[in-house]
């Protein structure tokens, strides 16, 4: 029988041994996050849980150059961009990072981006239907006659959601929230998305951006839920507004520059848009005496669609998770593509 010299295996295990140390030493490098001084409390259960961890409460007395990660919003960081910053990881307060991307520094360099996406998902889809229901049942219209006293003076139709057809541009983590809500009003969702949307109960199609002028004349009501970014910046304009519906309903909860403001004054005045609702507007604010003001057919908030009573404690988990990937050289949560946008 012919006999096989065993394998020597040392070589093997030595170097799987050494790889381990070096994970392990990677793991245990010094790691510190600096951020606005409230968050600290929150998540001082972090320096217990891992001892490579520092947080640091940003003040003025901080040295930009400690940071190997910092969550703040985009104002400022340009001091954290400098020859010495060790700086790796920047987390956004919001799920918008034009800001961010505005800073060559930064979206050209090799620090990873995240943002605050998904999280502000439900708040933003409650007031994009506060913002529909105050024109489809009237409520602007009976607020402002309540000094009068009992006055049934309808500005407005008064009309019921299902049955009607809801577009929703932008399939993230705000549309696919409106797009619940429309579902559960009987409304038929459609929705436009550059990525691929996995098969989804709520919305019965979803086209690429190139279908937008195809899918638009099917909506009684369009939603716009898109991030701001070069490839969206005015997407609705003059000719998007003409294939609308006539009387359509247009809600925008994502960022002024995606509307061309002229176009969406003239289709209210023409009546090819019966009401907006409008979180944000361009520019923003609104300069005073502007037309969409004193529209009866307009309602306006001050871009705060993302407040709610539950918004910290999603964002503090997110948080949470995202300091404990990066002090443990784990994959961090909604990175963004710089070069997309989003």
């Amino acid at each position: 029988m012919l006999h096989r010299p065993a394998l020597d295996l040392r070589p093997v295990l030595f170097t799987l041994l050494l790889l381990s140390f070096a994970a392990s030493a990677a793991v245990a490098q010094p790691v510190t996050v600096c951020m606005p001084a409230f968050f600290t409390d929150a998540l001082a259960d972090l320096e217990d849980q891992h001892e490579n961890l520092r947080l640091v409460g940003i003040d003025d007395d901080l040295d930009p150059n400690v940071c190997d990660g910092l969550i703040a919003g985009y104002r400022g960081v340009e001091q954290y961009l400098t020859a010495d910053s060790k700086l790796r990881w920047i987390q956004s307060n919001s799920a918008g990072v034009e800001g961010f991307l505005e800073i060559p520094d930064l979206r050209d360099s090799d620090i990873v981006l995240t943002n605050a996406k998904i999280i502000q998902g439900p708040e933003i889809a409650d007031h994009a239907f506060a913002l529909l229901l105050n024109f489809t049942r009237n409520i602007k219209a009976f607020n402002a006659q309540m000094p009068q006293g009992w006055n049934t003076d309808r500005a407005l139709p008064m009309i019921e959601l299902r049955g009607k057809t809801a577009l929703v541009i932008g399939l993230g983590g705000i549309g696919t929230q409106i797009a619940q809500r429309a579902a559960a009003f009987g409304m038929t969702v459609i929705g436009v998305d550059p990525k691929d949307i996995p098969i989804h109960r709520d919305v019965a199609y979803v086209g690429k951006p190139d279908e937008l002028d195809d899918l638009l004349p099917r909506a009684d009501v369009v939603f716009s839920s898109v991030p701001h970014t070069p490839a969206t910046e005015g997407m609705i304009g003059a000719r998007q507004f003409e294939l609308m519906k006539q009387d359509v309903y247009f809600i925008n909860i994502s960022r002024g520059k995606i509307v061309d403001t002229d176009a969406l004054v003239a289709a209210l005045e023409s009546g090819k848009v019966r009401a907006a609702g409008l979180d944000v507007t361009d520019p923003e604010p609104l300069p005073t005496g502007h037309p969409l003001w004193t529209m009866s057919n307009v309602t306006i908030t001050p871009h705060l669609a993302t407040i709610s009573d539950r918004l910290e404690e999603r964002r503090t988990r997110l948080l949470h998770d995202n300091i404990t990937r990066f002090a443990t050289g784990r994959p961090l949560r909604n990175v963004v593509d710089k070069q997309a946008g989003y």
